[in-house]
């Protein structure tokens, strides 16, 4: 069902009924435009909604499962016919549309035998795909124009000039094949992890090694989109954010130089610029260079879910708890929240989880969706970022600790700070990511001071100066790690030891009493 709605949502959001397309579509009145229109509508978002709303499908249920199959198939049929020209599109955007639907014309009237129609919108059609650089496109247009050249007209000057032109595109097609093969293969393995940034450092400067030529001598877009991306790798990989930042605005205004505007460029090397400004914690900043692109992310899209990411997280480490909450409210409220990947659905989820025990911490006023917050299920939802031990799943460790810290369940606390000493020694290196070492062994030191603020604090102390002479910016981590900068959250954690147990939390019980006394000696 969800994708047939996602489907809908698409027809929708185009000029599509406004056109009267839809009713050549969908046959007025006819089962298909009824449920089409039940589904636009919002009536039906799953198979039982269907079932409630048309009594005939809850009797039949492959009547239900046939009309969903045809609907699908139908508006597939027709996606082509829509009209993608909308304003928040850049010129780029809606060039590709357009080119991608006069290329499908074409290849449609050569195999109807309409060559002449058909090789007059692939020479107009051309014109258009050298200029936005479609070079895959322009490969496929001037094959096939070289051999309608070639082979039927037989025209020798045509036909060199086509064939030169072919040799030039393949050699420009090739060095954009590496290069965005190269960067694709430098991030695969850090989409589902957050762990140990200099690991890349050593592939992005090989990588950046083999593509340097590229860039000297092909400005294409893919070949400079890519291979800046790579130098980019290289500098936030070493922490090194003022000269990130710097190759963003580079690439900015190298993009700015083109004869069309692309919004994939505007998206990822401002997300980038966003980055560095969060990292040298210049959150004004941020907020104003969000405010700026804001329309350049389509509200719902992946990348729309990402920039939301950077908005939460410059306004956790700003201290503007509210307007966190707020954000991670408007997300988890959104339609298409559902239909993101596992490694952004999870990351929300974790940031979730922070935004609770500010609430908790009496830090943050509860609203609607706090009161829904069940720990043991969060802990069962993180999946994916499980696996990241040294990256995503240390908060997670972390707010499971300050969660039994919250409610006083110092018994508990006991066999997790031991438990987090066993992980700390095999998964947190103490050189490579000495930030989430040091706080977790201010943790550790919890129990171990009898939950008593002075003795913790006496505790900490030599730990506490090793992590203030390991700045956030020079960490060798990933943003999203520190959902709150770690002496912050040590602030709230001294905050908690001042409160009273949780009602129902009770003391502690001799056999755990026996336990503290002995690791306190």
């Amino acid at each position: 069902m969800q994708e047939l709605i996602t489907l809908i949502t698409l027809f929708q959001k185009t000029k599509f009924k406004v056109n009267g397309i839809l009713h050549i579509i969908l046959e007025p009145n006819s089962e298909m435009e009824r449920f089409y229109e039940a589904i636009a509508s919002g009536a039906v978002q799953t198979d039982e909604d269907a079932r409630a709303l048309f009594p005939e499908y809850d009797k039949s249920p492959n009547r239900l499962h046939t009309i969903k199959g045809k609907l699908k198939e139908r508006l597939n049929d027709s996606i082509l016919l829509l009209d993608f020209r909308e304003a928040s599109f850049t010129e780029r955007q809606r060039a590709f549309f357009e080119c991608s639907k006069k290329w499908a014309a074409s290849m449609t009237l050569i195999s109807r035998n309409a060559r002449e129609n058909a090789i007059n919108i692939l020479e107009n059609l051309l014109r258009h795909t050298l200029r936005y650089e479609f070079t895959e496109l322009t490969l496929d247009i001037l094959r096939t124009l070289r051999l309608h050249y070639g082979i039927l007209e037989g025209d020798q000057k045509k036909f060199d000039q086509i064939e030169q032109q072919i040799n030039h595109f393949e050699e420009v097609w090739i060095m954009e094949r590496k290069t965005e093969g190269y960067y694709a293969e430098l991030v695969t393995r850090f989409v589902r992890t957050k762990s140990l940034k200099d690991t890349i450092s050593g592939k992005a400067k090989e990588y950046f090694l083999q593509v340097k030529p590229y860039l000297e001598q092909c400005n294409s877009f893919k070949v400079q989109f890519f291979g800046r991306l790579i130098e980019i790798v290289i500098y936030d990989s070493l922490n090194d954010y003022t000269n990130t930042a710097r190759l963003c605005e580079d690439a900015l205004a190298f993009f700015a130089q083109k004869d069309y505007t692309s919004s994939i460029v505007l998206q990822v090397f401002n997300y980038n610029l966003f980055v560095c400004c969060l990292n040298l914690q210049q959150y004004e900043k941020c907020l104003e260079l969000a405010d700026q692109n804001q329309d350049l992310f389509e509200e719902g899209s992946y990348n729309w879910f990402k920039l939301q990411e950077l908005y939460f997280l410059t306004a956790m480490h700003a201290r503007r708890y509210a307007d966190a909450a707020t954000t991670c409210l408007a997300v988890f409220s959104h339609t298409a929240f559902e239909q993101q990947p596992s490694p952004v659905i999870e990351l929300w989820k974790i940031f979730e989880a922070y935004v609770y025990l500010l609430v908790r911490a009496d830090i943050v006023p509860p609203n609607k969706q706090t009161g829904k917050f069940k720990v043991s299920k969060f802990l069962n939802e993180i999946q994916v970022f499980s696996k990241d031990k040294a990256g995503m799943n240390v908060p997670v460790l972390i707010i499971q600790f300050l969660f039994e810290l919250v409610e006083g369940k110092w018994s508990e606390l006991i066999d997790r700070a031991e438990n987090l000493a066993k992980y700390r020694s095999r998964y947190i290196d103490s050189r490579q990511t000495t930030r989430s070492h040091c706080f977790i062994r201010m943790l550790e030191q919890i129990p171990k001071a009898s939950f008593k603020k002075e003795e913790v604090q006496k505790r900490v102390e030599s730990i506490s100066q090793l992590l203030q002479i390991t700045p956030l910016e020079a960490a060798n981590q990933n943003h999203e790690i520190e959902i709150i900068p770690y002496e912050v959250l040590w602030s709230i954690v001294v905050n908690l030891l001042d409160k009273p147990p949780a009602r129902g939390a009770g003391q502690l019980g001799g056999m755990a009493l026996k336990r503290l006394t002995h690791q306190t000696r």
